[in-house]
């Protein structure tokens, strides 16, 4: 067995061409080879079969960095329309002890989707066909579709790749204004948009916050964030009120650098992000927002607050998670359902939403008042709504596309409730 983090696993294939021409000789040798050194790859292979173009893996995460479920690498020296297979397996490091699960190997299902994603360029993707699940795995077979594939869980969206989605944003609008957030522990750098526009002075708005990959491997949930960026960058008239009236942040990674290594994140050692809502949180991160949040809750203005994350493989529908009746009153409680029955009103996005909500309390986790819902719930002013969409990663839309229409549907409703705030007479403006 050869560790992939950081080498290559290189065979020869031999391919035969059924034409003879300058560009295809008839005795064409490539070299087939696996490679996870960039940023986001992880694999352990296994077994590398040359003679039919095959590969066995599993998840390289080590498990005090997060739960081992992220699998990502990139096959060069294909053919295009090349028959491949790739066959994965969970990760056989246990859990580490204290933690859930703790002593064993991750459930192997977090690792193995029913399709698996597909890319050339690492912007878009695609999915292959359903796999077929065996002797506690997952094959799934199809034709590569360049001389290079990226071959993942899910559709990658590295910190390079969502610092230029914001960069993008910036130069395009000259009312998006990036920002970094915080310098990690690691040395990167986590960043974010600012988006407001029109003549309201944005002390007097009411703040929007949108964050996602607490979790690092949840990659979807980095897409529903460029959904909203989209959306809220567009031409729709929900997008131009919420631009003319609100102030935006958007944050498509949190945790940068298991992002960065291909760890999971989820669970890690000393913590995770997740449950570092406290008085002395352990990521600076997340102190930063706890700052940005209190500050605007002083002022009156934290208005909504949304944490995106990835939810289980047997999920087929997005749903919120919503912080727990011992921090809610009535007032509260009842905000909260309108902002949802409104975002269900907008929906439009071909992964379908269910309404029933489900709750972070002390039946969810020994942590639960350190969740970020529930601690920007106890820490916000009387009109701050806090919830966690959960968006499934298990589907067939289950894709970047899949991913932004959520984030649209997201951005409408989010608009939609708080054009009725300003409609109501009952409410300070």
């Amino acid at each position: 067995m050869c560790k992939l983090k950081s080498l290559i696993a290189v065979g020869m294939i031999t391919l035969l061409s059924n034409s003879v021409s300058a560009d295809s000789p008839n005795d064409a040798t490539a070299t087939f080879a696996i490679e996870t050194r960039f940023s986001g790859g992880s694999a352990t292979v296994i077994k590398l079969d040359s003679s039919s173009a095959s590969v066995r893996i599993m998840p390289a995460g080590d498990p005090v960095r997060g739960w081992p479920a992220w699998w990502c690498f990139r096959a060069i020296g294909l053919r295009e329309g090349q028959p491949l297979k790739v066959t994965v397996v969970g990760s056989t490091e246990k859990i580490p002890s204290g933690r859930p699960g703790g002593g064993k190997p991750l459930y192997a299902g977090w690792a193995l989707p029913d399709r698996a994603a597909l890319s050339t360029d690492r912007e878009h993707w695609q999915q292959s066909p359903a796999g077929k699940r065996e002797h506690g795995g997952i094959t799934y077979s199809f034709n590569a579709t360049g001389p290079e594939m990226w071959i993942a869980w899910g559709p990658m969206a590295t910190p390079e790749m969502t610092d230029q989605w914001l960069q993008t944003a910036a130069e395009t609008h000259s009312f998006v204004e990036t920002f970094e957030l915080a310098k990690t522990h690691e040395g990167r750098f986590v960043r974010g948009i600012r988006i407001a526009s029109g003549d309201i002075p944005v002390e007097g708005r009411p703040v929007v916050w949108l964050q996602a990959r607490q979790h690092a491997w949840e990659s979807g949930s980095s897409w529903v964030t460029r959904g909203v960026i989209d959306w809220v960058l567009g031409d729709a008239e929900d997008a131009v009120w919420l631009r003319h009236n609100a102030l935006t942040f958007i944050v498509p990674i949190m945790d940068v650098d298991r992002t960065a290594t291909g760890d999971g994140g989820k669970e890690s050692t000393p913590q995770d992000h997740n449950r570092d809502w406290s008085k002395t949180p352990y990521y600076p991160e997340v102190a930063a927002v706890q700052d940005r949040i209190r500050s605007w809750s002083s002022q009156q203005r934290m208005g909504i607050f949304v944490d995106f994350h990835n939810p289980g493989p047997g999920n087929k529908a997005a749903y919120f998670y919503v912080a727990p009746d011992q921090v809610m009153t009535p007032s509260r409680t009842q905000r909260q359902n309108r902002l949802l029955d409104v975002i269900q009103s907008a929906w439009e996005a071909p992964i379908p939403l269910d309404r029933k909500t489900q709750s972070t309390g002390p039946n969810y986790h020994p942590l639960w008042r350190q969740m970020s819902a529930t601690w920007v719930t106890e820490h916000g002013d009387d009109r701050t709504v806090a919830v966690c969409l959960e968006s499934p990663w298990n589907t067939a839309h289950s894709t970047p596309e899949g991913y932004r229409e959520i984030g649209a549907s997201m951005g409408a409703g989010i608009s939609q409730f708080l054009q009725s705030d300003r409609a109501d007479p009952n409410l300070p403006k």
